[in-house]
């Protein structure tokens, strides 16, 4: 078990491995090359009583300012792609620390479609997996396959097979749980690589235009709720919150939905407007909004 020590980096700034830019330093901090390497810093952690967590493209997270006393184990490295057939389909295996960008220009190259929603998307496909990320109404859930998985309860590994029943809106059978996913499958089917692109530029221009990428943030802050009537950043615009900021969070100009690290942010600003928003809404409208970001 002393490899993993020697495999680890001591005091990484976590930071730089999110896309709010925001975090303190982790005691350790893991890039395994492969399944079994992150299944035993798994066992290393748990034999050692030490706490860890893992993490994808850091896309939909807030380190807390203090940082982490554990081990992070990031799973960029695993980060394979390939195309298989299973039961007449074909499916695009990708390692859950594939960039959602990378599995995006793959299917483009070999022209392979039905991921094109998901074009400018940060993050992992395990991360994108586990929240069962939703982009221009299709979630993950329609195009996910199957998906591998540790549990770190026992150390094994095991296999789950699609089954809707199991999901819902931001939700998946992997939250909450002791499972780390390894591997996810997409079904995809053979398309024109020119309208393939096409579209894959169109998502991102869209994204670019709506202002996701101008300062550092997690994307979408709240969930939508269907029983409040309107998209989140509609009522948090209505309430009069664009532009409102603490510290260096804002809650940015152009979309209500979008709290944005304008000026050196801690992971403290973000909690409290985060919680200011919250508050205002409930006050204006009765309901309570749900965070779709993470706090660590």
């Amino acid at each position: 078990m002393t490899n993993i020590c020697k495999l680890s980096l001591c005091n990484e700034l976590l930071s730089a491995h999110t896309t709010f830019k925001i975090g303190g330093k982790a005691d350790y901090f893991m890039l395994p090359q492969s399944v079994k390497e992150l299944a035993s810093a798994v066992l290393w952690a748990k034999k050692s009583n030490i706490q860890f967590f893992i993490i994808g493209g850091g896309s939909n997270l807030v380190i807390n300012d203090e940082g982490f006393r554990g081990l992070v184990i990031c799973t960029t490295k695993l980060d394979s792609i390939k195309i298989e057939e299973s039961d007449g389909k074909k499916l695009l295996v990708c390692g859950a620390g594939c960039l959602m960008n990378d599995v995006v220009a793959f299917c483009e190259n070999d022209s392979l479609s039905g991921l094109e929603t998901f074009s400018g998307l940060p993050g992992t496909t395990g991360g994108a997996c586990y929240m069962n990320a939703r982009c221009y109404n299709k979630s993950i859930s329609d195009v996910l396959f199957s998906a591998d998985y540790i549990d770190t309860r026992t150390g094994k590994t095991g296999s789950y097979k699609m089954n809707s029943d199991d999901w819902d809106y931001k939700k998946s059978p992997f939250q909450n749980t002791d499972k780390i996913i390894t591997q996810v499958s997409f079904s995809v089917h053979d398309g024109e690589q020119s309208e393939i692109k096409k579209q894959d530029e169109y998502y991102v221009h869209d994204r670019e235009h709506k202002g996701h990428f101008r300062y550092p943030s997690a994307g979408s802050v709240f969930k939508n709720n269907r029983d409040f009537g309107e998209p989140s950043g509609k009522i948090i615009q209505d309430a009069g919150l664009l532009g409102y900021s603490i510290g260096g969070a804002k809650v940015s100009d152009w979309h209500g939905n979008f709290i944005i690290n304008y000026n050196n942010a801690t992971a403290a600003d973000v909690k409290a407007l985060v919680e200011h928003v919250r508050s205002v809404i409930y006050e204006k409208r009765g309901f309570l909004l749900e965070p779709e970001i993470i706090f660590k």
